[in-house]
């Protein structure tokens, strides 16, 4: 599997060597583009897809925080 993996990035390399200058340019260009935006909305994805808590979850957790302090407090 490795090895087909190598081949491949190769045959890209091979190719992206016979790109003139100017093609060259607008793929590194390009692939800045996608690396600054994979970085932003990566963080922004992850947070905006994670789990939430449900209005009865943090009602629970509140409770249980108020029981853990008088049970300290005694």
């Amino acid at each position: 599997m490795h090895t087909q993996k190598d081949i491949q990035f190769d045959h890209l390399i091979s190719q992206v060597k016979r790109l003139s200058d100017v093609q060259r340019k607008k793929l590194k260009a390009e692939l800045d583009r996608l690396e600054a935006n994979s970085d932003d909305n990566s963080l922004e994805e992850f947070l905006l897809s994670a789990p939430t808590f449900s209005e009865n979850q943090i009602k629970t957790i509140e409770e249980t925080r108020k029981a853990i302090d008088q049970w300290r407090k005694n």
